[in-house]
């Protein structure tokens, strides 16, 4: 499906050759009938000779109403551009001749139109000032027909060169992520809210869930037209109205997006190469106020000017545009911006990047990176988005520029299909450029990063700490910054290539710990020589109190707060509540006699539990208590009697 758009002048007689072509008039609104002028976008649709069926966006062409033109050329695949023969080049000719050269349309035909009206002579005059000004353009060299919608004279030569123009473009990309840019919303009765729009980048089917942007609402498709047809599927190119139960026509306005949910996102900033046109009345000034129009949008901005302190008429530089509100755009969007007062286009250019950082200006690094953003292939797209850096977090992001991203994310921000991506990553993978881990991506040089950080910090740990184990798997997590799935299977992978090790005592198996620590491959902590002495010193501690033992701010006086710790880490030391500590044998040696206890008598008080052991109450109910997050004892009132675990033992 192709959509030509029409442009030029007020009352140069577009509408009145769109009725011509078509049999429809496209002037639907009461007061334009009145007034014999297009106020706002209208729509027609014809059958070409050969059968090609394709829609028309008529255009207002007064510059009053120049806002509405924009909102309906976005999407075009040609430009039918009308001058009147009697009158030539007019200032809304240039303008909008000005606008499709922004958009980049490069296919066109020029109709003069009220060819009838004219002597011959007069006709080629007119043809020589067209065809000049089209020289600098996208539509230099296109086709010029004199034409008459009274008379019939030029039509069918005008329907046979756009149905050439059609055919020798290239068909409507379908890169799985369609958009409708809304242009029109109206309800009708039995039907609820109608949105019209061009359709691009991929199919909407019936039944499909939407999202209504910037807004959030989500829905989903009740009926699909072209051409006043239902139809169960619209195709890249097509004229659509879309019916959406459950939306209110006050929660929509034209400049909203149809998408499909998570496919598309809003920005307020985003990176960009502008044009300034050459008959621009002035410079255009570093921070300039601004409309920005881009699909059916319109959304005041400002304009940074990265690599020049004032952009002359007729030149290019690279920008970042500052939104007022968030605009839905993908990477290779067009766009124009005009100046709020007076009201007059001055530019226009293509989108490079929706999620950029703030640039600071004259920053050779960007700029460089910029022009490689602009030329580079399918290829060189993916590396640049994979092996970006970005600050804060957002879905799968990391927090420190570790960003790994779904495939559905870089079909986005590449602005390429889904086959091609496909293909694109697979490749890669076979050839170690890129990392798959679970369904995110990352870059080469993002992985490796990643990775060097990784083994870092639990390096600097072995160094800080040398008595410990390791490093715990959450602080690890939590200083890479990775949500919890993206870090298990980021270990998971370096668990695999040997380079991390799951630290933990075996002897350990109450340990809370265990499992849950991270450590190099053949890291095993050791005391030095003073170190080891001290140990056997205060063990011995121990085990000439066996039942009254040194508790834990007594055992750090001896040997030091760390030293402890590795032997509580080690399962040679037992911790419980209040700081009490047992010797793993004097521990295993008193479960054993108080679980005997329990078997014969089926029931024990703390009183009795400290008699056997030969204790005080200081160290009995600390050890109870342990015993019962065990499950080796249950407390039952002032009792304990054997717990689940001995039970089912």
């Amino acid at each position: 499906m192709s959509c030509i758009g029409t442009a030029g002048h007020v009352d140069h007689g577009k509408s009145t050759l769109v009725k011509a072509l078509t049999g429809i008039d496209p002037d639907r609104l009461r007061e334009e009938k009145e007034r014999g002028m297009t106020i706002d976008l209208g729509f027609a649709w014809l059958k070409l000779p050969g059968g090609r069926e394709v829609s028309i966006v008529d255009v207002p062409g007064h510059e009053s109403f120049i806002k509405n033109m924009l909102a309906g050329v976005g999407g075009i695949d040609a430009a039918l551009l009308v001058v009147a023969a009697d009158e030539g080049v007019m200032p809304q000719t240039r303008e909008h001749l000005a606008i499709l050269d922004l958009l980049g349309i490069q296919r066109g035909v020029v109709a003069l139109t009220k060819a009838d009206l004219v002597d011959e002579e007069w006709l080629e005059l007119v043809r020589e000032e067209v065809t000049d000004l089209l020289k600098p353009t996208g539509l230099a060299g296109s086709t010029l027909l004199p034409v008459s919608a009274q008379t019939g004279q030029g039509l069918p030569e005008l329907l046979s060169t756009l149905e050439r123009l059609l055919a020798e473009g290239e068909e409507r990309q379908n890169i799985g992520r369609p958009r409708l840019p809304i242009d029109r919303v109206f309800t009708l009765t039995g039907f609820g809210t109608i949105v019209t729009g061009t359709l691009l980048d991929g199919k909407f089917t019936v039944g499909q869930e939407v999202d209504l942007l910037p807004g959030g609402i989500k829905t989903r498709i009740r009926s699909l037209q072209m051409h006043k047809h239902q139809v169960e599927v619209a195709y890249p190119g097509s004229r659509v109205a879309m019916n959406l139960p459950n939306v209110q026509r006050s929660d929509l306005e034209r400049g909203n997006v149809v998408s499909l949910p998570g496919q598309m996102r809003t920005t307020m900033l985003f990176d960009a190469h502008m044009h300034l046109l050459t008959d621009a009345v002035r410079p255009l000034s570093h921070n300039t106020q601004v409309d920005f129009y881009s699909g059916s949008q319109e959304i005041p901005a400002r304009v940074r000017l990265l690599d020049c302190e004032e952009l002359q008429p007729g030149k290019s530089a690279w920008v970042q545009l500052r939104l007022s509100r968030p605009a839905v755009v993908a990477r290779r969007d067009r766009f124009i911006v005009r100046i709020p007062s007076p009201s007059m286009t001055i530019g226009g250019g293509e989108i490079l990047d929706i999620q950029p950082r703030y640039h600071r200006r004259f920053q050779p690094q960007v700029v460089a990176a910029l022009e490689q953003l602009a030329q580079s292939s399918p290829e060189e797209l993916v590396v640049a988005v994979l092996n970006r850096k970005q600050s804060g977090r957002s879905g799968n992001r990391s927090i420190h520029g570790f960003i790994g991203y779904e495939r559905s994310e870089i079909v986005k921000l590449c602005n390429l299909s889904e086959d091609v991506t496909r293909q694109i990553l697979d490749a890669f993978l076979s050839t170690g450029r890129v990392h798959k881990v679970g369904e995110l991506w990352f870059g080469q040089s993002t992985w490796e990063t990643l990775v060097e950080e990784a083994l870092r910090l639990v390096r600097e740990q072995h160094q800080r700490y040398p008595l410990r184990s390791g490093l715990s798997k959450e602080e690890w997590r939590t200083r890479l910054g990775l949500l919890p799935k993206v870090a298990t299977e980021v270990f998971a992978i370096l668990l695999a290539e040997g380079r991390l090790e799951t630290a933990g005592s075996p002897e350990n198996k109450e340990a809370p710990q265990r499992g849950s620590l991270i450590c190099l491959p053949g890291f095993v902590p050791s005391f030095t020589i003073d170190q080891q002495q001290q140990v056997e010193q205060l063990l011995q501690s121990f085990w000439a109190h066996p039942s009254t033992p040194p508790d834990r701010i007594e055992a750090e006086e001896l040997v030091g707060a760390e030293v402890v710790s590795a032997l509580i880490e080690q399962g040679r030391l037992i911790k419980l509540s209040g700081g009490i500590l047992f010797l793993r044998e004097t521990y295993d040696e008193a479960i054993e006699k108080l679980v005997e206890h329990l078997r014969h008598h089926h029931k024990m008080t703390a009183s009795e539990a400290r008699d056997i052991l030969g204790t005080t109450r200081k160290y009995i109910l600390p050890l109870l208590e342990y015993m019962d997050a065990l499950h080796i004892t249950r407390r039952i009132g002032d009792e304990r009697v054997l717990g689940a675990t001995l039970l089912h033992s």
